[in-house]
C-alpha cells in the first residue's frame, strides 16, 4: 500500500511538475525530487523512460514501486492520501464534481494544444506547415481560456471560497501560451482568480522556482 511521504517526483523547471510540487507541499508530504529534461536525453531521460516509456514529467513513484503518470490523476491521489489539506473539495461538497470536470477538462484539450504548440515538428513536416500549426494550437488555446471565463464564476476561487488544486492547475497553465499578457485582458474573472492562488505561500514558493 502507498505510504504518504514515500513519493518521488520526476520533474523541471517550469515542467507541468510545478502544480504537483506545490500540491505535494500544500499536503506537507515528505517527497524527492528528481529532476529531468526528457528533451535533451541524457542518463536522467534514459532512467524516466525506464519507469514512463514516454518519458514524460511529471511522473511519480510510489511507496510501493508503482509509478503513476497523468497530471489529473495525481491530484485525485493526493487527494486521497492527505485528505485533511483539502487539494479537493469534500465528497459531499458539489464544488468538487466542478473541481474534477475542469481539472479535465485543463488536462485533455490544454496539454495537447500546448504539446502541439511546442513540438510541432513531432506531428507534421516543413516549417512552413509547422509555423502554422503552432499558430492553430495557440488559437485554441485561446478558446480554451475562453470557454473557462464564460462557464466558471470564481468567489474568489475558480469553484468557491476555497482554494483548490483546480486553481493551482490552471495557475501552472498559465505561464504558457497564451500567457498571462493575453489572460489577464481577455478573461478577467479567471485572471483575478489565479493572481489570488499565487498569492499563497506554497504556490508562491513553488512558482518561485519554476517561474
Amino acid at each position: 500500500m502507498t505510504r504518504p511521504g514515500d513519493i518521488e517526483l520526476y520533474g523541471c523547471k517550469g515542467c507541468g511538475s510545478a502544480a504537483i510540487e506545490a500540491l505535494l507541499e500544500w499536503s506537507g508530504a515528505s517527497y524527492a525530487m528528481h529532476h529531468v529534461e526528457p528533451w535533451k536525453g541524457g542518463a536522467a531521460a534514459e532512467a524516466l523512460a525506464r519507469i514512463n516509456p514516454l518519458a514524460q514529467v511529471p511522473t511519480m513513484r510510489l511507496a510501493d514501486g508503482s509509478v503513476l503518470t497523468e497530471t489529473a490523476a495525481m491530484i485525485v491521489l493526493i487527494d486521497e492520501l492527505y485528505p485533511d489539506a483539502r487539494v479537493l473539495p469534500a465528497r459531499e461538497d458539489p464544488a468538487r464534481a466542478q473541481a474534477l470536470r475542469w481539472i479535465a477538462f485543463l488536462a485533455g484539450n490544454m496539454y495537447p494544444a500546448i504539446s502541439v504548440g511546442d513540438f510541432p515538428e513531432r506531428w507534421i513536416e516543413g516549417d512552413e506547415p509547422r509555423n502554422a500549426l503552432k499558430q492553430g494550437a495557440l488559437e485554441r488555446l485561446r478558446q480554451y481560456w475562453s470557454v473557462l471565463e464564460r462557464a466558471l464564476q470564481p468567489a474568489p476561487y475558480l469553484v468557491g471560497r476555497d482554494m483548490t488544486a483546480l486553481d493551482v492547475y490552471a495557475a501552472m497553465f498559465s505561464h504558457w501560451g497564451p500567457g498571462r499578457k493575453w489572460i489577464d485582458p481577455n478573461c478577467p474573472k479567471i485572471a483575478a482568480a489565479l493572481a489570488l492562488t499565487e498569492q499563497h505561500p506554497v504556490v508562491a514558493g513553488v512558482w518561485k522556482r519554476n517561474f
